[in-house]
């Protein structure tokens, strides 16, 4: 078996291609890196979803003003889509933040590649592509408060709720799915796989 299915972490063989049909397998499988993935959620399902959000959004914050901090890299795509079916006047903010690992899960700190935004006063829609265990966004959430923003909302395309480690409020959760590892519209695996517009979840079978 594959190690470590259960997490967006998997152990990684630096000598294969990136992504590719795998060879001998169906043309329902690709091979990312030295991993095989089968289709999850396809591309309409996807843009549903993320217009379901932005409704959702659009209706909280009527006549008011959003600042919205995308988490790069995994929520640059969601992150594009979503703003641009906003209706509300928005402020677009990036930040880079990554949590250290032992081994393969998350510790829930947080190692900000920049300085944050000034976000005082504002309403704060944090989008993340994916919440695993929710340690890490636990963690950025005290740490923007202490930023004294107006208020803080949270929006993630997908959330793994058997993974989580913490108790969370999720405002705008996309899709509900299992632990396995998925990739694509902006998940990578090895740091590939960003750019498919469809997301994918690891087959289990042996690198």
């Amino acid at each position: 078996m594959a190690p470590s299915l259960s997490t967006n972490e998997l152990s990684i063989d630096d000598s294969t291609p990136p992504v590719t049909l795998a060879s001998g397998a169906s043309e329902r499988s690709i091979r990312v890196h030295d991993r095989s993935f089968r289709p999850h959620i396809s591309r309409e399902e996807i843009q549903a979803t993320v217009a379901r959000i932005a409704t959702k959004i659009n209706r909280d914050f009527v006549g008011q003003e959003l600042t919205v901090l995308i988490i790069l890299r995994g929520g640059m795509v969601f992150g594009a889509d979503l703003i641009r079916l906003l209706n509300v006047p928005c402020k677009i903010e990036t930040l880079r933040a990554a949590s250290y690992n032992t081994g393969m899960m998350s510790q829930g700190v947080i190692d900000v590649e920049d300085v944050f935004p000034d976000l005082s006063n504002r309403n704060v829609l944090i989008v993340e592509d994916i919440i695993d265990t929710g340690t890490t966004i636990v963690e950025l959430i005290k740490q923007i408060g202490l930023l004294q923003p107006a208020s803080v909302t949270v929006s993630a395309l997908l959330s793994k709720p058997s993974m989580h480690k913490e108790r969370l409020l999720i405002d705008y959760v996309g899709l509900e799915i299992g632990a396995d590892f998925v990739v694509g519209y902006g998940m990578d695996y090895a740091g590939y796989g960003r750019e498919l517009d469809s997301i994918w979840i690891v087959e289990d079978d042996v690198a």
